[in-house]
């Protein structure tokens, strides 16, 4: 299962990062304890950032 970090997790990533991480993990950990997102197109525009360059 794909999911958007909403924190830093040690051996798993930084804030934003989309990281594949077990159904089982996911389920029972991250998602209950709101340290992740599922991976979906509205979760994926809260972390897009508009081109600041131009």
């Amino acid at each position: 299962m794909e999911v958007i970090l909403l924190e830093r997790i040690e051996k798993l990533g930084q804030m934003g990062d989309v990281v594949n991480v077990k159904t089982g993990f996911a389920r029972n950990y991250l998602l209950p304890q709101n340290k992740a997102l599922r991976k979906t197109k509205q979760n994926l525009s809260r972390f897009e950032f508009p081109n600041e360059l131009s």
